[in-house]
């Protein structure tokens, strides 16, 4: 797995979906390479650096797409990080890493703010809005599945679902929105790879 740390840069927001998985093969980046965006604004490049290696030994497996959020509690000059990671876009990590953040502040304490994004190493306009989990799945094993390849995803949560074969959309969209309604969510689960020929 590669990290690099970066400035900041702007979101995508990914093909028009559903794709079929040679495209969206296609389009993946490498699953296994991620780039750390530090948003530094009023940090100091040492507090980037320490920042920056505290979030990398964190994340481990758990990579893009995520999100870190911070606030400085009362009586403290250190800043609560919260992380969010392996959701599948960019905006869903932010929210969700903002939303921990405020759960944990108290009112004395500081506004949260974004410090980080964690995003594919090489990510464009085409790069498909998916986590690095389903990525790899789709990298690693594609070629495994039989029939038609469908790829269910939440909108906000990290929860995905893929089944191949014949006459398993439906399937992959009710395993992805099962995974949606464990974590207490509304369902919000959407293809975003479709074989059907």
């Amino acid at each position: 797995m590669a990290a690099t740390t970066t400035a900041a840069s702007a979101q995508s927001t990914g093909p028009q979906l559903p794709l079929t998985t040679d495209q969206t093969l296609a389009l993946l980046p490498d699953p296994e390479s991620y780039r750390l965006i530090i948003l530094d604004e009023g940090l100091t490049p040492e507090a980037v650096q320490e920042i920056g290696t505290m979030i990398i030994d964190k994340l481990g497996e758990d990579h893009f797409f995520g999100a870190v959020a911070a606030h400085v509690p009362e009586n403290s000059q250190q800043l609560a990080i919260r992380i969010r990671a392996k959701l599948h876009s960019l905006k869903a990590a932010e929210q969700a890493a903002l939303s921990d953040c405020e759960e944990e502040r108290t009112e004395a304490a500081s506004r949260c703010r974004l410090i980080g994004q964690i995003v594919p190493e090489e990510w464009d306009a085409d790069t498909p809005q998916l986590s690095h989990d389903v990525m790899y799945a789709l990298e690693r094993g594609a070629d495994e599945l039989d029939g038609p390849i469908y790829v269910a995803r939440s909108r906000q949560t990290a929860a995905w679902a893929i089944w191949g074969g014949d006459d398993t959309r439906q399937s992959a969209l009710d395993e992805c929105n099962a995974a949606v309604r464990a974590t207490g969510t509304e369902p919000d689960c959407d293809i975003v790879v479709d074989d059907t020929p």
